[in-house]
């Protein structure tokens, strides 16, 4: 009888610290899920993976091809998270984060990684694109590495945009990789690009 009064007490804040750990959970979630999608990315190499490479991963991570004829001489397949289903008003706006992946005549030859405010569809009015390519033709793109921001009149800190090659070196990757995964549990979420990349060149218009 003695044991049972002393463990009635504790059956709420068992409940208490559950609930506690669930939302928790909830919560970091879309950040935990982001960076696994970006992570699992990374171990495609471009110019040497193949499709049967980028086919394993895409089941791996559950991403879905963009093309409705997907086969060895032209596929890619995108997989994205957001933070929609947390409560708008803890939120903010909320944020997105997708990576996507193309194979041309059997070998992946790009990679993208988006990440953006904003979860209602494609458009956001702030985003992050890493871009990676073998080479880029043209001759527009300074490589192994360009980074570069564009604005509009209407959203000034519009995108930050990074274009880079596999030579690119370990700091560079280092430094233009480290993605904010907090904006997805910080509450209002984050501002705009610089938030979500804080590792982006200084706006040139801020100067």
């Amino acid at each position: 009888m003695r044991s049972r009064d002393l463990l009635l007490p504790s059956i709420p804040i068992f409940l208490l610290a559950l609930l506690i750990l669930l939302c928790l959970a909830y919560l970091l979630r879309p950040s935990i899920r982001a960076h696994y999608l970006f992570h699992e990315l990374e171990t495609l190499q471009l110019g040497h993976s193949t499709f049967e490479d980028a086919e394993r991963l895409a089941r791996k991570i559950d991403a879905k091809p963009y093309y409705v004829h997907c086969n060895r001489s032209t596929c890619g397949w995108d997989a994205r998270v957001d933070n929609a289903g947390l409560p708008r008003w803890w939120r903010g706006s909320g944020e997105t984060f997708s990576v996507s992946f193309l194979v041309k005549d059997s070998i992946v030859v790009r990679k993208v990684t988006g990440f953006g405010t904003a979860t209602d569809g494609a458009f956001h009015p702030s985003g992050v694109l890493l871009e990676e390519q073998e080479r880029w033709a043209g001759g527009n793109i300074r490589e192994p590495v360009q980074a570069r921001w564009d604005t509009t009149d209407r959203f000034r800190y519009y995108r930050f945009t990074v274009s880079m090659t596999p030579k690119a070196s370990v700091e560079d990757r280092r430094h233009y990789t480290a993605f904010n995964y907090g904006c997805f549990w910080k509450y209002k979420g984050c501002r705009d690009a610089r938030d979500l990349l804080s590792t982006a060149g200084q706006f040139p218009f801020d100067k």
